[in-house]
Order: C-alpha cells, then structure tokens, then sequence
C-alpha cells in the first residue's frame, strides 16, 4: 500500500499544473459547460491535501532503504507511463 501512495507523489506538481490547465480548457475548449470542469477546480485544493497526506505516508512506511527504493521505482514508473501518455498524444496529432 505505501508504495501505491508512493507513486501518487505526482501530486505534489498538481495544484500548479491544474491551474495553468484551467486556464486552457476555458480558453481553448469554450463548448466545455463551467460545470464540466468542477474536476479541475476541486483539484486546485484537493491535490495539495492529497499529496501532504502521501508525503507524510510514503516518510513513515517507507523507512528502510528497501521500501525507498521501492517508493522511488513506483514513482519512476508512474513519471515514465505519464511521459508515454504524451508522447503518445504529440505523435498521434502532429499534422
């Protein structure tokens, strides 16, 4: 379990990262409804809650240079498969 929230510390990025996408969506994908992007506005509190909590977990249960190694893989893996994802979205509508 502590590794899967290891992997979660993404998050400590999110608050500033959902904001600058904010700005976007509403500029750039005005169809959107306001209400469709409650998601991305509850994030700008709710990731900075989150990634405190799986800071504060991933210190206490991954005390032992195992567990860090195993922590850090998980968020290693997580980084690589977001990196895929754009990649992915950049090769599949480059005109």
């Amino acid at each position: 379990m502590a590794i899967a929230i290891a992997s979660s510390l993404t998050e400590l990025f999110a608050p500033q990262l959902m904001s600058k996408r904010l700005d976007a969506f509403t500029r750039f994908y005005t169809w959107v409804a306001p209400d469709g992007l409650d998601y991305f506005r509850a994030r700008l509190t709710q990731a900075k809650e989150d990634s405190e909590y799986a800071l504060s977990a991933t210190l206490a249960y991954c005390a032992d240079r195992k567990m860090q190694e195993a922590a850090v893989a998980a968020l290693r893996f997580k980084c690589d498969l977001l990196w895929l994802m754009l990649d992915a979205l950049t090769n599949g509508f480059r005109v």
